[in-house]
């Protein structure tokens, strides 16, 4: 199943440039004017399609939501546009609805969502959900999906409260929220419980990084430490300690005893159960973080091949026993296919790239993806990737982009760059007092030209809404 992925979405829409509300004609014969010009008394009259361009901005501590009649010239939060809260992320649900998650350490985050009224302005959807935690969030079907591992109620006779994965389902077309629990301890058998990062529909399935975490007090417990490696007794933590997302408690082994194996879970539907899982020790696991977020970096192509790319994010790991010895790289699980493709085999990005790796991955159209590239060494907390890279699948070539400003003076991209018609377009903030702008790159060139130029701070969300018949 074919997705232009990139404001972490699938847009449909057809690009017609004129007013901020897009007139387009049907491509059905029998609604065209009749030859000569004039009504053809006794046929109607096709419906507009309302449409726009949506950008979601930040200026003097606010957020705004404006729209834009095209990705050239120039935009202003000033007097323009919806104020709305900010947001951890903000994901575009297609071309229906852009929701702005929040998560708020220890707390309920309120998440808002948006979308484009007949007028062709956007306006605030009606239902707000809380969401108590989450570290990776994706679409399926009608949903907006997060996740997180968390402690459940089933305890050992110690008093250990046992691993889950908590999932909120947010459903777009009727803005009901609803959610699930599954069992977490030893998911992949070796005992240790994991995180999932990104939810990739593609073929019919869900696709998604296994990230293993290490061991919880529950699983460090089990048969009297049965899961902890020979010679990892002393990882395993004597107190509680630690702060926001790198707390932990008192008998957990924090950090994965596999740090250069990775896992893809294939599941059936959203219910996340029985899945398929894909092994190889030729990577490491399959995503970027930042603090509690962990990135999906796993994307199916328009042929719906699922590429894998591993950042080796356990290389900034402290302890050399948790450490990957595996570069930065990709490999491919073809259509269909429920084992990495060995014909395929393995492409070394750090390699390629001169010695770096990197943060983020996105599709972008056919078989090319685009990567967010560190620049000086990877870092632990997500900062320093400030160039933007290439990766054609078929082709296994890696190419940096050419036309961005200077690696020195980017600050940040948008989270979820925004494809049409093959061009994928990007937000880019820099430090050299410029305002930010929208670029768009050609993949096939891997040139990137500047585009429209917001007046604001940052640029956190660009992509394109239709409004709903």
């Amino acid at each position: 199943m074919k997705k232009n992925y990139l404001a972490l979405c699938a847009f449909a829409a057809v690009l017609c440039v004129g007013n901020v509300m897009t007139s387009c004609s049907s491509d059905d014969p029998s609604n065209n004017e009749t030859p000569g010009g004039g009504d053809n008394p006794g046929t109607e009259t096709p419906e507009e399609e309302v449409a726009a361009y949506v950008i979601s901005a930040s200026a003097n501590s606010a957020n705004y939501i404006v729209e834009a009649e095209k990705l050239e010239g120039t935009v202003s939060t000033v007097g323009n546009g919806l104020e709305a809260p900010t947001g951890t992320t903000w994901l575009f649900y297609h071309d229906r609805a852009l929701f702005r998650l929040q998560y708020n350490q220890g707390n309920a985050g309120t998440t808002t969502s948006y979308a484009l009224g007949e007028d062709g302005k956007v306006l605030k959807r009606d239902n707000e959900y809380t969401i108590s935690r989450f570290s990776s969030h994706g679409i399926y079907g009608d949903y907006v999906i997060t996740s997180a591992a968390a402690d459940t109620d089933e305890k050992d006779a110690a008093g250990n409260a046992k691993k889950g994965l908590t999932f909120t389902y947010l459903d777009v077309k009727e803005e009901v929220k609803s959610g699930k629990t599954i069992d977490n301890e030893s998911f992949l058998g070796n005992g240790e419980y994991v995180t999932l990062s990104g939810y990739e529909e593609a073929n019919g399935k869900i696709y998604t990084a296994v990230i293993p975490m290490g061991l919880s007090s529950y699983g460090s417990a089990v048969e009297n430490g049965k899961w902890i490696l020979p010679g990892n007794t002393d990882l395993v933590k004597t107190e509680d300690g630690g702060q926001n997302s790198g707390s932990y408690k008192k008998g957990e082994l924090q950090g994965t005893q596999y740090p250069n194996d990775c896992w893809v879970a294939i599941y059936n539907d959203k219910e996340f159960e029985n899945p398929t899982i894909v092994h190889t020790n030729q990577l490491s696991y399959a995503c970027g973080r930042s603090r509690s977020q962990y990135y999906q970096t796993i994307w199916a192509d328009a042929n719906g091949d699922v590429y894998v790319f591993s950042p080796s994010f356990a290389k900034t790991q402290s302890d050399p026993r948790q450490q990957t010895t595996h570069d930065a790289g990709v490999m491919r699980i073809k259509a269909g296919a429920t084992e990495f493709d060995t014909d395929y085999g393995f492409f070394n990005i750090e390699q390629a790239s001169g010695g770096q790796s990197f943060l983020r991955c996105w599709h972008m159209s056919e078989d090319y993806f685009l990567l967010q590239m560190y620049t000086n060494g990877m870092d632990a907390r997500g900062t320093g990737a400030t160039r933007m890279a290439i990766y054609k699948g078929g082709d296994k070539t890696f190419t940096y982009v050419n036309g961005l400003p200077d690696k020195d003076v980017v600050s940040s991209f948008t989270s979820y760059p925004y494809t049409e018609d093959g061009i994928t377009y990007v937000g880019v903030q820099t430090t050299d007092g410029n305002k930010p702008a929208v670029y768009q790159i050609d993949p096939k060139t891997a040139t990137a030209t500047k585009g429209l130029v917001v007046d604001a701070d940052g640029i956190s969300a660009i992509g394109k809404l239709k409004a709903s018949k």
